[in-house]
């Protein structure tokens, strides 16, 4: 049985995705994914950018991945990991 932090980390993310999330579709499959912002404090911002935080343990994503989002389509630029969940940047 997880421990209890992990049990906690699962209760929020499915908190998160139950409050937040919304449907993407990434090469034809469906993940449970939120916008991920960016606050000027946290940082230099390049320009504008739509970035996703993908709620899969499965999901490796690659660059040009096709990528459906609110009904336009997309192509994955970069990633990375963000609190052990790919993080997806979108153009």
């Amino acid at each position: 049985m997880a421990n209890r932090f992990r049990q906690m980390l699962a209760r929020m993310d499915a908190a998160t995705v139950r409050q937040m999330g919304e449907r993407v579709l990434i090469n034809g499959t469906g993940y449970d994914a939120i916008e991920s912002q960016f606050v000027a404090e946290m940082g230099p911002v390049a320009g504008e950018s739509l970035s996703l935080v993908v709620f899969s343990e499965s999901l490796k994503p690659r660059r040009h991945d096709v990528v459906i989002w609110k009904g336009e389509t997309y192509k994955i630029t970069r990633q990375q990991t963000f609190n052990g969940k790919p993080q997806i940047w979108i153009e």
